[in-house]
């Protein structure tokens, strides 16, 4: 940790993360686009926009802002579509990186190079592929099932099948591979030593003009030990070969035997809350300890299963004032702020003593907060102008 205790998150829902690092005792400071209610302080919105991401002198002067020379960076969604952005904010301060730096970032979210590398360390051996990609593809080659994606986009929402025409600059095609998404959540430090976190199970959320959109994540996933045992190892080599450190995820897909590598996320990533939540003490300290090259463990896993998903409002609408959100809802809107139709809600986890149990823990969750949430907010705007104490 710092010398003066200050850690700047920078996300662009930097809630998780934040919440996270005031656990380890540190004094966190945080930027993000969100400002949900339930994120610590102090913190500011920064200009920008969830696919593009932050806007650079924005992103700078809130930094300078809230964190002094010489605080500690941690960050998550947001860069790495821009790593020169990253490289920027470490300067602003200048801020100690506690993760992976720009060079890192870009070598993982490069897609031709990160296929070109995999290549490189022999997972085939351990039946782990990589499906084929292309940066340009004419119409008159078109067959198959491809797949466009943006680069270093999170959350599922730019993932698209292909149907020809000219490639979006900075996107790229990929096969559409069979199997269930799965992640591998590791610790990695610059000795070399990688350790498994945690093994999940993912689903998507599709949306009309979303069919990949992110949904949820449960886990500790029941896998046999043979699987468990190739995911670790095939985290460990792409860890060592791009010189990744602290906590990250290894996305796959999983069919029966055959396992196929889909991409790296070199941060903490959407499992963040469940994985604090399964490791006693959590695994933000680890992961700064590893980050800064200090000695670090994860504490024991604890007993049972946990879910978490987002919640998608089923129509707009305006968050009531005295909305009484329960203790298993994070990522909450401010009252009187507005939620599209499809946009999230919140977030929301669950426990269970099986994966089973705590997806249907889950699932009746979101159904009543998100029912819940509609009723008082349309109870709200019918009655605004007869009980102006409820307006929000």
């Amino acid at each position: 940790m710092p010398e003066n205790g200050v850690i700047l998150v920078a996300a662009l829902s930097g809630r998780a993360i934040a919440q996270a690092v005031a656990r380890t005792g540190a004094v966190v400071a945080t930027l993000d686009q969100f400002g949900d209610a339930d994120l610590p302080l102090p913190a500011l919105c920064v200009a920008g926009d969830p696919v593009t991401g932050f806007e650079r002198d924005a992103l700078i002067a809130a930094a300078r802002t809230l964190a002094p020379p010489g605080s500690g960076l941690v960050v998550g969604s947001g860069f790495e579509q821009a790593p020169d952005l990253l490289a920027a904010l470490m300067q602003a301060g200048p801020y100690r990186l506690l993760g992976n730096g720009p060079d890192a970032v870009r070598a993982v979210k490069d897609p031709a190079g990160f296929a070109a590398r995999l290549a490189t360390l022999r997972l085939e051996e351990l039946g782990i592929g990589h499906p084929e990609m292309r940066v340009a593809m004419s119409d008159d080659e078109v067959s198959g099932d491809w797949l466009v994606k943006r680069v270093g986009a999170a959350g599922g929402w730019h993932i698209v099948p292909w149907t020809g025409g000219p490639l979006p600059d900075g996107h790229y095609l990929q096969w559409r591979a069979a199997g269930r998404p799965t992640s591998v959540a590791f610790i990695a430090d610059r000795s070399g030593w990688c350790e498994t976190v945690a093994i999940s199970r993912q689903w998507a959320d599709p949306a009309p003009d979303a069919p990949f959109r992110y949904g949820g994540a449960v886990l500790p996933a029941a896998v046999p030990q043979s699987l468990a045992d190739r995911l670790a190892e095939a985290a460990r080599r792409i860890a060592a070969a791009f010189g990744l450190v602290g906590l990250n995820s290894l996305d796959l897909l999983v069919d029966g035997k055959s396992v196929t590598v889909l991409e790296v996320n070199p941060r903490p990533g959407a499992t963040l809350d469940l994985l604090e939540r399964h490791r006693q003490g959590g695994v933000m300290r680890a992961h700064l300890d590893a980050a800064a090259g200090r000695d670090w463990k994860l504490g024991a896993a604890r007993p049972g299963v946990i879910a978490g998903a987002v919640a998608y409002a089923d129509s707009a609408l305006t968050v009531p004032a005295d909305f009484p959100w329960p203790p298993w809802c994070a990522d909450l809107p401010r009252a009187g702020g507005a939620v599209g139709v499809g946009q999230p809600l919140c977030s929301v986890t669950a426990w269970g003593g099986d994966e089973e149990e705590a997806r249907r823990r889950l699932s009746c969750r979101i159904e009543r907060i998100v029912a819940d949430c509609t009723r008082r907010a349309c109870f709200v705007e019918r009655t605004a102008d007869v009980v102006p104490s409820l307006q929000c």
